[in-house]
C-alpha cells in the first residue's frame, strides 16, 4: 500500500487537510462499493504534525493528527497543504517543516503542495530552478520572495523530477486525483472522480484569477500605463509611443513592466481583454463573434484560441459553466 503523510500546522486550510485524507483513503474504497465490490484500498494516509500536537486550523477547527512529524517513517508521498493564515509567521514557526522537506531530497520522496503550501517547498530551497505554482493571489510574493523558482501560476498542476504543485484553494482535490493517476493508474483516478462526483483533468487556473491582482506593486508609472491600457484595450497600440509618452525607452518599458506584473504590455494587454471577454460570457447572450469584436479581435479562431490558452477552457464551455442564471433576464427587459 502507498505510505502518504500530510503535514499538518496551525493555520493550514482545513478542507486541503481533511479532503486530501478523505479523497486518498477513500481510493478504491468508496467506487467499490458503489459497484458492490471488495473494497480494495490503495493509499494508507497518515496526518502528522511537531509533537503530534492538535492542528488547529484556519476555520478554528482542531485536528488531532494520527502521528508526531518526528516520529513519522519515510513515506512514498509527502502533502504539504494550504497555508491559510500569515504565510511569513507560518514559515517561521515550523521549521522543523523545512527540515523534513531538506531531509526527502536524498531520500527521493515524492513530495507535493496545494496552494499556499508551495510557499514551505521554496522556502526549504527544494524549488530551486523547478517549475512550480501557487495560488493566483500570492504570485507577486512568492516571486519575489523566490526568484529562482520557475513560477507558472497559469498552471493548476506542475511537475518537476519528484516535486508537485497544485493551484489554488480547493485545487487539493486535483492534486489528489493526479496523485492516484500517477501512482493507481488512469482508470482507478477516474473511478475516485466519478464516485466523489468531481471533474478530472483541469489544467489552468487563471478563469479564476481577477486582473486586479495584477496592480498590486508599487512601480506607479507602471500603474499609469496599466490604467491607459485598461481604457484602451479594445485599439491596437505602439509600444514605441507609450514608451516615448511616459520617458521610457521600448527596453525599459518591457523590463519594468514585467518586473512589476510579470508579464509584458502585450500580454498584458490580451489579459484585459479577455477578462472583459469573460464578463460578457459571464453576464451576456451576445454570440461568440460579437464578444470577440467588442474587445478587439477581427478573427474569431484567434480570438477562440487566446481565451483557451488563457483560461483553459473555450469561451462556449466557459460560458456553459459560468453564465449567471439571471443573465437571461438581464438581458430582456420587462
Amino acid at each position: 500500500m502507498i505510505q502518504v503523510t500530510i503535514v499538518g500546522f496551525d493555520y493550514a486550510l482545513g478542507t486541503a487537510v481533511m479532503g486530501l485524507n478523505d479523497l486518498l483513503s477513500l481510493c478504491g474504497v468508496t467506487w467499490n462499493r458503489v459497484q458492490n465490490l471488495p473494497p480494495t484500498p490503495h493509499f494508507k494516509v497518515t496526518i502528522a504534525s511537531e509533537g503530534a500536537r492538535p492542528i488547529c486550523c484556519l476555520n478554528q477547527l482542531h485536528l488531532l493528527p494520527h502521528a508526531a512529524l518526528e516520529d513519522t517513517p519515510p513515506a512514498d508521498i509527502l502533502i504539504v497543504p494550504t497555508i491559510a493564515g500569515n504565510i511569513e509567521k507560518t514559515l517561521v514557526q515550523n521549521p522543523a517543516i523545512i527540515r523534513l522537506l531538506q531531509s526527502t531530497q536524498a531520500e527521493r520522496t515524492f513530495v507535493a503542495s496545494n496552494c499556499t503550501g508551495a510557499f514551505f517547498l521554496a522556502e526549504a530551497g527544494l524549488l530551486n530552478g523547478k517549475d512550480a505554482t501557487t495560488h493566483w493571489g500570492f504570485v507577486d510574493k512568492f516571486r519575489k520572495r523566490y526568484p529562482n523558482v520557475n513560477l507558472k501560476p497559469e498552471q493548476l498542476i506542475t511537475e518537476s523530477d519528484n516535486l508537485l504543485c497544485a493551484g489554488g484553494g480547493h485545487a487539493w482535490f486535483d492534486l489528489g486525483l493526479y496523485l492516484i493517476e500517477r501512482f493507481c493508474g488512469r482508470e482507478v483516478a477516474l473511478e475516485t472522480a466519478k464516485a466523489f462526483v468531481i471533474d478530472m483533468g483541469r489544467q489552468n487556473q487563471m478563469s479564476y484569477s481577477p486582473l486586479d491582482a495584477k496592480k498590486q506593486h508599487s512601480d506607479l508609472t507602471i500603474k499609469n500605463i496599466q490604467y491607459w491600457i485598461d481604457q484602451h484595450f479594445t485599439t491596437p497600440f505602439v509600444l514605441d509611443e507609450i514608451a516615448r509618452e511616459y520617458g521610457l525607452s521600448v527596453r525599459t518599458l518591457i523590463r519594468r513592466f514585467k518586473q512589476a506584473t510579470g508579464e509584458t504590455p502585450i500580454a498584458y494587454a490580451q489579459a484585459v481583454r479577455m477578462e472583459q471577454a469573460r464578463k460578457l460570457l459571464e453576464t451576456r447572450s451576445l454570440s461568440i463573434a460579437h464578444i470577440a469584436h467588442q474587445v478587439g479581435y477581427e478573427d474569431i479562431s484567434s480570438f477562440s484560441r487566446l481565451f483557451k490558452q488563457m483560461t483553459g477552457l473555450t469561451p462556449g464551455h466557459y460560458r456553459a459553466r459560468y453564465k449567471s442564471r439571471m443573465a437571461g433576464h438581464m438581458n430582456h427587459p420587462t
